[in-house]
């Protein structure tokens, strides 16, 4: 009895030990923050179908839980997190060398989304590993969802997270002073507009992140699946934070020290610390990522280091991390808010900056478990006109993996060697032209191509690119091979209208510019309007900068070739989504034209064409009138082509149909010998004897009918002739 006692005395303190291990982790260094579940809930989400206006919606998930007290539905879209083609992981090799490689991480399984009837919702899960598994936040409270330990049951387990007031903070350094700058300054911010945070519509930018793990960050798993899955998880929260400001964040490269850490990190400047080093000599000068996160277990906290304020795109643009065993939730929250730093943006002044529904911001100097950017950073985010950053508004795919982009079969490229590529085999299946080694089937010529019909060439003559302007021409198929010919177009100099001719396949007409965008009675704007053009705004400038959204103002000689101005508008245009238009009344005229920034994500049809004339024996060439007419060398008189064709741009004849290439001479198909001809059409009328047969029976019987009418005719006449007629006699009178 005694010994069972005692058994049960050791197993009490030994239960205790396991339990503090076990909570451990969620717990916070001495003299740091820390947080806590406050409930938990098992839950069984059920799939439910997304219904948009009454419409199912592709692409999208939707799943009904019960959490909090009450159901709740979810609803979420894949997103892209990982860079497109494949995420690069480096890890180290026995002797601590990084290497390189690919591993299968799930590229399609990471989703945002919201709860059903709770307006400005976020809800970042991905459903990798067999379940529903990320943060769910609604309004101030924040919510983890994962799959339950071994259920057979599809269950899941609901916890409410909760942190200190100071979590996530301080985020600077004692005597911090905000850097004045133009467009964000200290003295501005009782200024500051107050815009609808998720409404306003930023400028879209792609961000390619780097996530460093240090070695005291990879010993939390021991386990390289496990801590890759963990930076992702707290990134993609990243990523859920910036969509909102209409920035996409990429994780470009994953690195993991497994083996040690590669430099002391215990220095924490950029520049000058070993670490910082690192970085540049390793990582930026090759990769050339954004943005550089690094993930440390202890250290020092965000209040003893700054990050470099805008600094994204170069080589300072490191950041920190540390996690002193805070949520994943948390350490995303200050991972956006450093690297909203170095991207450019303020820290918010909490009395003049607010973000919907949430009462702390990601940018605050202790932002709390929140999700939301504020007004003033979107604000910011406008504002930003540093050259620095313009990479984020470009996306060059850079394949590191250069032993996959070689030569294959498979890959849709006629690579050297090979006939045809029909991608992988099932795409190959259904191509009856080309086989799975990239050779042609047996009878087959080709089997891709604009003049390529049935695995052979299309018949000579065949329209293979239509007109698509008055000064455009048709190129038509030459019969021996499946490419059609090159794109071709009036020569410059050709008149198209009476006040424009043709520039590389446009009419340079103003007026007709007009009617395209503002309808069949619009006209070019007097030059008073054009005066717009010296500003530097999005409706009257000359330029913009490349990737970014600052605007150059003509010079008054270049007035002419900026934005396109007209007038006599009558109906409002039908524009693209995303595009604004302006009436201004300018010297007693009024002005119509369109707008352009970088937002747009369509082509700008405002801007005046190159070629348009701008003055006396000058046209626009790229904003500047300096373009000379005489220089264009027109020599296609009407002469040369017989008055019987025009000329291309390659200065040779394309005949009208009838006559034949080169010179127009001779009667022929037309076209030319640069872009092919039309099919030769000869006449030809052949007799059908069946009409012939039924015309000679209807003239026969209409003959039949004629002769029958005469000899009837001649036959009543030869009666009357021969009738006898006596007359009686007369009486005598007595």
């Amino acid at each position: 009895m005694w010994l069972a006692a005692r058994q049960v005395i050791l197993k009490v303190p030994l239960f205790l030990l396991g339990l503090w291990m076990l909570l451990a982790p969620v717990q916070c260094s001495q003299g740091h923050p820390s947080w806590r579940y406050v409930s938990s809930e098992v839950v069984i989400p059920r799939k439910e179908t997304h219904l948009g206006k009454g419409v199912q919606v592709p692409g999208w998930l939707s799943y009904s839980l019960r959490f909090g007290g009450q159901k709740h539905v979810i609803h979420m879209r894949r997103k892209k997190l990982l860079w497109p083609r494949h995420m690069l992981v480096t890890t180290q090799d026995d002797q601590g060398a990084l290497q390189m490689d690919y591993p299968y991480i799930p590229p399609d399984c990471y989703y945002l989304g919201y709860l059903e009837e709770i307006p400005l919702s976020m809800v970042t899960i991905d459903t990798c590993y067999g379940g529903l598994e990320g943060i769910m936040k609604l309004d101030d409270l924040a919510y983890e969802i994962r799959p339950l330990k071994d259920s057979h049951r599809f269950e899941h387990v609901v916890s409410q997270i909760v942190a200190e007031s100071n979590a996530t903070g301080p985020m600077f350094r004692p005597g911090h002073k905000e850097e004045t700058d133009l467009f964000s300054s200290a003295a501005d911010l009782s200024e500051e507009p107050r815009l609808s945070s998720r409404l306003y519509s930023a400028h879209a930018g792609t961000l390619r992140g780097q996530v460093q793990c240090s070695r005291s960050i990879y010993l939390l798993f021991n386990n390289i699946t496990k801590c890759a899955k963990y930076a992702i998880s707290m990134f993609s929260l990243v990523d859920s934070f910036f969509q909102v400001l209409r920035i996409k964040y990429y994780i470009y490269i994953l690195t993991i020290y497994d083996r040690a850490d590669p430099v002391a990190i215990n220095d924490r400047r950029v520049p000058g610390s070993p670490i910082h080093n690192y970085f540049l000599q390793t990582f930026f000068r090759t990769i050339h990522p954004d943005s550089s996160v690094f993930l440390e277990k202890t250290g020092l906290h965000e209040a003893n280091f700054e990050p470099v304020a805008r600094s994204l795109c170069n080589e300072r643009s490191l950041v920190f991390t540390t996690q002193f065993g805070r949520h994943y939730f948390l350490l995303a929250i200050i991972a956006a808010n450093q690297i909203g730093r170095s991207f450019g943006l303020d820290y918010d002044a909490e009395n003049m900056c607010e973000c919907q529904r949430r009462t702390s911001c990601i940018m605050f100097r202790f932002p709390g478990l929140t999700d939301a950017f504020s007004n003033c950073s979107f604000v910011h985010t406008q504002n930003i006109y540093n050259q620095r950053t313009s990479c984020i508004y470009h996306e060059n795919i850079v394949y590191l993996n250069k032993s996959i982009t070689e030569t294959r079969c498979g890959n849709l490229e006629v690579d050297p060697a090979e006939q045809c590529d029909c991608g992988s085999f099932k795409q190959c299946y259904s191509n009856p032209c080309c086989k799975s080694d990239c050779r042609f089937t047996p009878g087959s010529v080709c089997d891709k191509g604009t003049c390529c019909t049935n695995c052979s060439y299309a018949a000579s003559g065949t329209l293979c690119r239509a007109i698509h302007s008055v000064c455009d021409l048709p190129e038509y198929c030459l019969g021996s091979t499946a490419a059609c010919p090159d794109d071709l177009y009036m020569q410059d100099g050709t008149p198209c209208t009476q006040e424009g001719f043709c520039y590389k396949g446009n009419c340079t007409d103003r007026t007709l510019h007009c009617r395209e965008l503002f309808g069949a009675h619009a006209l070019d704007a007097d030059q008073a309007c054009y005066g717009i053009n010296t500003g530097t705004f999005r409706f009257g400038h000359c330029r913009r900068v490349a990737e970014s959204r600052e605007f150059l103002s003509c010079e008054n000689i270049d007035k002419m070739c900026g934005r396109l101005q007209c007038m006599n508008v009558t109906h409002l245009p039908r524009l693209q989504e995303h595009v604004s238009f302006h009436q201004t009344l300018i010297e007693g005229f009024t002005c119509f034209g369109l707008d352009e920034h970088r937002g747009t994500e369509t082509t700008d049809a405002g801007r005046v064409k190159n070629g348009a004339p701008c003055a006396p024996g000058k046209f626009c060439s790229n904003t500047y009138c300096n373009g000379s007419v005489t220089a264009m060398n027109y020599d296609c008189f009407p002469d040369k082509c017989n008055r019987r064709g025009i000329c291309n741009n390659k200065r040779n004849c394309h005949c009208h149909i009838g006559w034949e290439p080169p010179l127009c001479r001779n009667p022929g198909a037309g076209g030319s010998a640069d872009g092919g001809h039309p099919p030769k059409k000869v006449r030809s009328v052949t007799q059908s004897q069946e009409s012939v047969f039924y015309v000679r029976v209807v003239f026969g019987r209409i003959y039949a009918l004629i002769g029958a009418l005469l000899f009837g005719v001649a036959t009543n006449v030869r009666t009357i002739k021969t009738v006898k007629v006596t007359e009686a006699p007369k009486p005598e009178q007595e």
